[in-house]
């Protein structure tokens, strides 16, 4: 009889335990789900952004009297420095400042996009005799 009830007790015990670990666990997987998430969509923001910046560059090097307008969302802690045939990229995942540099065959007039804030602007890009001016403007 004692054997069945220290059996009962020590499955009881085993029970309880585990139901106090996955008390404690589940609150954490939920907010590595939304961490991730929130990560990956900054990484999509960052990438639509250099892929509008290099379609308004291929754009204008292709039209050379025309000149490319686009609203884009910019995201947050981006950087972007435009200096001679060189576009460097700063920005920020998961705590990590990343570093992306194109180089291309056309000159850009040297200047610079550091700490805007995350919102909609307008992308213009244009040609200015044998340079290329990339200019971020705020719409509201």
């Amino acid at each position: 009889m004692t054997n069945l009830i220290e059996k009962t007790l020590l499955i009881g015990f085993g029970i309880f335990t585990l139901t106090i670990f996955s008390s404690i666990l589940i609150p954490f997987f939920g907010r590595l789900t939304e961490f991730n998430y929130i990560e990956k969509n900054n990484l999509e923001s960052y990438m639509n952004v250099f892929e509008e910046i290099n379609q308004g560059i291929d754009y204008v090097v292709q039209n050379t009297d025309e000149m490319y307008l686009k609203k884009i969302q910019y995201p947050d802690n981006l950087n972007i420095t435009f200096y001679n045939q060189i576009i460097k990229y700063d920005f920020i995942i998961e705590e990590k400042i990343y570093n992306k540099i194109l180089e291309y065959n056309e000159t850009f007039v040297n200047c610079k996009f550091h700490q805007i804030l995350p919102k909609e602007y307008l992308l213009n890009i244009s040609r200015w005799s044998i340079l290329i001016k990339v200019n971020i403007i705020n719409l509201y």
